[in-house]
């Protein structure tokens, strides 16, 4: 007996994911390329329902859809991707920590901005220009900060 195929739309509605998506994964890689069937239309293994499935937890985790088609490429070809999955998600967290570091540091930049802007505001008169956007010249760019 042959596996279970699906549609677009049937795989999709089982994935939680529109039909157009599941075409754009297939025209990456994350999805094989579907098999046709006599009328045209793409058909796939009901097994391809868990690879959708994982897409948006691991989008949220940060991964990218061109490191998930090598992923998923990998298991299709009966390779354990584990390794590199835990590797990528360690750099995924470094970057993250980094991230946090750089913008707690522009937080804390732009804390003492926000108290001079109140203190100049108030001294304006009502509809003077206050050139405020000159504060922020002292003020380095993330990419400053990294090198």
């Amino acid at each position: 007996m042959s596996p279970q195929k699906l549609t677009v739309s049937q795989l999709g509605r089982l994935a939680g994911v529109g039909p157009d998506s599941v075409r754009h994964y297939e025209r990456i890689g994350i999805l094989p390329q579907a098999e046709r069937s006599p009328a045209g239309y793409r058909m796939w293994d009901a097994n391809e329902v868990r690879y959708l499935k994982w897409i948006a937890p691991a989008k949220r985790a940060g991964f990218t859809l061109h490191e998930l088609v090598e992923i998923f490429r990998m298991y299709r070809n009966g390779r354990a991707p584990c390794r590199t999955v835990r590797s990528l998600l360690g750099r995924k967290l470094d970057e993250l920590d980094r991230q946090i570091r750089e913008l707690s540091t522009l937080r804390n930049q732009l804390r003492p901005v926000l108290a001079r802007w109140k203190g100049r505001l108030r001294q304006a008169a009502p509809g003077e220009f206050v050139p405020l956007f000159d504060d922020l010249h002292d003020i380095p760019s993330l990419e400053q900060e990294r090198t």
